[in-house]
C-alpha cells in the first residue's frame, strides 16, 4: 500500500471512530434484511459490504438509503482531505436494494472523480437541459405554466404527485430515467395507487419532459420523450347524472338538509353547473348582480369567466348572502366554513354531503349540461355555460363577452327547466 493510500485508509478510520453515530455489524443488504430492520432507542445506520460508502439509515419513522465517502483532491502521494461527503438516495419504500446499489455506485464513482454531487451546477452549466434533475425539469414546468397563467391548484397538484409518486427521482438526471423505468414506475403507481393516478402522473412527465426538450441548446443531448413508451390506463368517465325524473325526490332530500347555507350551496350548483372547487371558492366581491353575473378572476385554464346568472340564482345568492352573514358576519366568501383545528373562517372544504352519496358535488354539472342538451341550447353555449374551451376554429372566433346576452337567455332557459322538473314552478 503506498503512503497516500495508507494516509487515506487510517484518516477515514480516525473518523469512523470519532463520529459516534450508532451502527450495527456491516453486512451485505438485502431486501428481507432491510425490510426485518426496526427503529431503535436512538436513530442508526447498517454500512453494506456489497458496495463500500452505501448505508441504511433507521430513524423512529422512517428508512432511508444514504452513501458516504471523502472527497480528496490532489495528485496521490499528495492528496488533500476536502470534506466528507453524505448524500441521501432515496426512501426504502420507493427503492429497492438493487437500485439503490447501482445510484450509491454512481454517486460513489463521481465523488471519486472529484466531484461533489451536492454541489449545485452552475448558471452556465444549467442552460442545457440535459443537465436538469427531475426536481428541476418539473420547477421549469411550472414556471412555464405560471407564463400561460394555469390556476395554481392545478400546479399545486401537480406539485403533489411528483413528491408523491417520483419523489426518489427527483436527484436523478432526467437523461438517466428511460423508457422502461417509466413503464415499471407507471406500473407500480397503477397497482399501488390506482390507474387514474398513475396516468395523470406521467402525462404530466411528459408535459414537463416537452419543455426540456423544446428549451435545451443542444438538441441532440436529450433522448426522445420517455413517456411515449407508456400504455396509459383506461378510464371509464363517470357518466353518472341525477336523472329529470329524480330531480323532485332529489329536492325533497336536499330540503331535509339542516344546514341552510350548504343547502344554498347544492342548489346553487346545480343551477350554476360551476366545478365544486370555484362553487366554495366564490367570493362577496366577485358578484355582480346588477350586471347579472359573478366574476371569477381565474378559472382552471387561466383565464377569467363571467357566470351568467338566471332571476333564480340572483335568488339564490341573496339568501345565501343572508345566512352567510348570519352565521359568519363580515366573512369573505358567499360559502365559508369554520376550520376544525383553528376555528377561522375559511371558505367550505367539503362539497358532498354524507345524507346524498352521489347526488352532489360534480355530479351536478353534469346535470345541468344534461337539462340544457333536453332544451335544445346551442352545443356552443352549452360549453360557454359550464366554461368549457371551445374546439377546432370555432374556439378561435367566439367571444363569450360578446355572446354574453345570449348566454344569459339560455341561462334562463335552463334554470326554468330546472325548476319545472324539480315540481317547483
Amino acid at each position: 500500500m503506498s503512503v497516500g493510500h495508507r494516509f487515506e485508509f487510517w484518516a477515514s478510520l480516525a473518523r469512523a471512530s470519532t463520529r459516534g453515530e450508532e451502527g450495527m455489524k456491516p453486512t451485505k443488504l438485502t431486501e428481507k434484511f432491510v425490510q426485518s430492520l426496526e427503529p431503535g432507542a436512538k436513530p442508526y445506520i447498517v454500512r453494506d459490504t456489497g458496495v463500500k460508502g452505501l448505508m441504511v439509515a433507521v430513524n423512529k419513522r422512517s428508512k432511508s438509503y444514504k452513501i458516504q465517502k471523502d472527497l480528496w483532491t490532489g495528485d496521490l502521494g499528495q492528496r488533500r482531505l476536502i470534506k466528507t461527503v453524505r448524500r441521501t438516495i432515496g426512501s426504502v419504500d420507493d427503492l429497492t436494494v438493487k437500485d439503490a446499489r447501482s445510484e450509491a455506485m454512481r454517486l460513489i464513482a463521481s465523488i471519486h472523480e472529484g466531484e461533489d454531487p451536492n454541489h449545485k451546477a452552475s448558471e452556465d452549466e444549467q442552460k442545457n437541459a440535459a443537465s436538469w434533475t427531475i426536481e428541476r425539469m418539473y420547477d421549469e414546468y411550472v414556471l412555464d405554466m405560471r407564463a400561460r397563467e394555469c390556476s395554481e391548484s392545478n400546479i399545486a397538484n401537480i406539485v403533489y404527485r411528483r413528491d408523491r409518486y417520483l419523489s426518489n427521482w427527483k436527484p436523478m438526471l432526467i437523461c438517466s430515467i428511460g423508457r422502461s423505468d417509466c413503464r415499471e414506475r407507471h406500473r407500480i403507481i397503477s397497482k399501488n395507487n390506482g390507474k387514474i393516478a398513475a396516468n395523470q402522473t406521467f402525462r404530466e412527465y411528459r408535459a414537463a419532459y416537452n419543455i426540456a426538450l423544446r428549451v435545451t441548446d443542444d438538441p441532440d443531448s436529450l433522448p426522445d420523450n420517455p413517456v411515449k413508451a407508456v400504455t396509459f390506463n383506461k378510464e371509464n368517465r363517470s357518466e353518472r347524472i341525477i336523472l329529470p325524473d329524480e330531480l323532485p325526490d332529489w329536492w325533497e332530500r336536499l330540503s331535509k338538509l339542516k344546514n341552510p347555507l350548504r343547502r344554498k350551496m347544492h342548489e346553487f350548483g346545480v343551477f350554476s353547473a360551476l366545478r365544486p372547487r370555484y362553487l366554495v371558492s366564490i367570493e362577496r366581491e366577485w358578484i355582480k348582480l346588477d350586471e347579472g353575473a359573478i366574476i371569477f378572476p381565474k378559472m382552471k385554464a387561466g383565464r377569467s369567466f363571467a357566470l351568467p346568472l338566471s332571476e333564480h340564482m340572483k335568488t339564490l345568492i341573496g339568501d345565501a348572502l343572508e345566512y352567510s352573514q348570519m352565521f359568519f358576519p363580515g366573512a369573505r366568501w358567499l360559502f365559508p366554513s369554520r376550520s376544525a383545528k383553528t376555528a377561522e373562517v375559511i371558505p367550505t372544504c367539503v362539497w358532498r354531503e354524507r345524507k346524498m352519496p352521489g347526488e352532489t358535488g360534480h355530479v351536478l354539472r353534469h346535470t345541468h349540461r344534461t337539462v340544457a342538451q333536453r332544451i335544445k341550447v346551442d352545443p356552443i353555449n352549452r360549453r360557454l355555460l359550464l366554461d368549457q374551451t371551445v374546439p377546432g376554429i370555432d374556439g378561435v372566433y367566439v367571444h363569450e363577452k360578446a355572446l354574453f346576452d345570449r348566454l344569459l337567455h339560455d341561462q334562463e332557459m335552463v334554470s326554468a327547466e330546472l325548476l319545472s322538473l324539480m315540481g317547483r314552478q
